[in-house]
């Protein structure tokens, strides 16, 4: 008796192949061996191995790290999973959590936000550039179950709609102009997160910052090293991820605390 797979799968050797395939209305999957008919995969199964033409192929379920790096179209540079993990636990965003975004961009941040907040949360996105809107919808599609995302195509410097949000990130060209809708949406309290690609952004974000009711709770950059697995040559692999973007946190004031720290 065949299995049912899930929507999203991914077929790899383990090695430099992996693929992410969405199996509703599938018939067949080409691999670099051959191909494979959806119903033998749901034969195999989940957790399952087959071989074409001697080479060996796992199948997996989808998880969101290879959803958001292999499964969805990226018309914009996304951002990545070493910073957007970071990004999650910085914002303190867990289910049931209303949370802002500026710049969606291809979506991958929306989505892993998404199955984040869950069923009872809520993501509100803003990206101004009409031409991603298609992108956006088609990315988001593995989120679909939670009816959990609104999307606005309009840029956040005119206005949010939203108030008393739990959190809210921005990865926006000038996310100092910004900064005012941002403060408004936010609840006191409330966390603020950025994303800026170069320096000389991160610095005059800094200074637009100091008039707005914010305290600054860290600048950081991260990188990931991984190793071959490999036991008897254990060693790093010959490249890294280095540098994908500065990233800045805060917590939003009230008024008065900030007035207040201005007299000091």
């Amino acid at each position: 008796m065949a299995r049912s797979l899930p929507n999203e799968i991914i077929i790899t050797d383990n090695r430099k192949f992996r693929r992410v395939v969405r199996t509703p209305g599938a018939d067949f999957v080409n691999l670099p061996s051959g191909s494979v008919s959806i119903r033998q995969l749901a034969e195999i199964g989940v957790g399952g191995m087959f071989a074409i033409n001697g080479k060996r192929y796992y199948v997996l379920e989808c998880d969101t790290y290879d959803l958001v790096m292999k499964g969805i179209r990226r018309d914009t540079q996304i951002i990545y999973p070493k910073d957007a993990g970071y990004i999650l636990l910085r914002l303190d965003v867990f289910p049931g959590k209303r949370v802002g975004e500026a710049g969606t961009g291809s979506g991958g941040l929306t989505l892993i936000m998404a199955r984040a907040v869950g069923r009872s949360g809520r993501v509100y996105t803003y990206e101004k550039n009409l031409s991603l809107a298609g992108t956006i919808r088609k990315n988001l599609a593995p989120a679909e179950e939670f009816e959990n995302v609104c999307l606005y195509n309009t840029p956040v410097e005119e206005g949010i709609n939203e108030s008393g949000l739990d959190a809210f990130f921005l990865d926006v060209r000038d996310p100092a102009e910004a900064l005012g809708p941002v403060y408004n949406a936010l609840k006191p309290g409330g966390h603020l997160g950025v994303l800026v690609p170069t320096s000389n952004q991160m610095t005059r974000l800094l200074w637009a910052l100091r008039d707005y009711p914010f305290i600054i709770t860290e600048a950081v950059e991260i990188f990931l090293r991984t190793y071959k697995t490999n036991p008897s040559r254990f060693r790093p692999e010959d490249r890294m991820v280095g540098h994908t973007g500065y990233l800045l946190f805060a917590r939003a004031l009230q008024d008065t605390a900030h007035a207040e720290s201005e007299q000091e």
